[in-house]
């Protein structure tokens, strides 16, 4: 059985398994630039599903730092990205058992 799930805020989709592998890989790289080309994806595609998502809270998920002389910037997650992390795990897991419990029977 396949699934999809996504958190919502005020009736908006804000994360989904995109946005959740994003900011997994920002808070492992420290990097937008380097998340966005570990996952294949454009950096500007992955920097307007962070505008997207800080718009939608009216929070910011992403702080960020420019680069020095060499380029390149720091990103760092907010507690508030921990937690949309965090609970859309949670979710995911929850689906998961749920449909194990449905297939063993």
């Amino acid at each position: 059985m396949a699934f999809k799930i996504w958190l919502e805020f005020e009736g908006k989709p804000v994360l989904g398994e995109g946005g959740y592998q994003l900011l997994c890989k920002i808070e492992e790289l420290g990097s937008i630039a380097e998340a966005s080309r570990s996952l294949g994806i454009s950096y500007r595609k992955a920097l307007a599903y962070i505008r997207r998502m800080e718009s939608r809270l009216s929070r910011r998920v992403v702080e960020t730092r420019r680069g020095g002389r060499g380029g390149g910037g720091e990103a760092h997650l907010t507690p508030l990205a921990h937690q949309l992390i965090e609970r859309y795990r949670a979710a995911v897991e929850a689906v998961k058992s749920s449909l194990a419990c449905l297939q063993s029977s």
